[in-house]
């Protein structure tokens, strides 16, 4: 197959050069070509981390914590996860999160609401 066009643009050149390596079954499609170094101190610099809201790893670490406690075997660790919720509960409860939301499982949601009356 060969293009022709009276004007040719970027875009059909390198179509044209791009169908005599398909036909041969080479494929441009590899991997990206790693960064430049320059000399021996040329080092990869780190991205920096992805901000993360203090409030939006509290409510993740609660969740987390929440699932884990309703996957709890021994008494031990349901204590601990209890104790976690629970204090979690209360920055949360600040930052109105229980307003919009609300615990589906009845007797985490008692626990928790239970803890956060006596916070009053």
């Amino acid at each position: 197959m060969t293009l022709s066009v009276e004007h040719p643009s970027l875009l059909y050149r390198l179509a044209g050069a791009f169908l005599p390596l398909r036909a041969r079954g080479m494929l441009l499609d590899g991997t990206a070509h790693p960064p430049p170094t320059f000399g021996a101190r040329a080092r990869r610099v780190p991205l920096p981390a992805p901000s993360v809201d203090l409030h939006e790893a509290q409510l993740a670490l609660f969740v987390s914590r929440l699932g884990q406690l309703l996957g709890a075997d021994d008494e031990r660790s349901r204590q601990r996860l209890e104790r976690d919720v629970l204090e979690l509960a209360v920055p949360l409860q600040a930052g109105g999160l229980f307003e919009v939301m609300r615990i589906a499982h009845p007797p985490l949601a008692a626990m928790v609401s239970d803890h956060l009356a006596g916070q009053v």
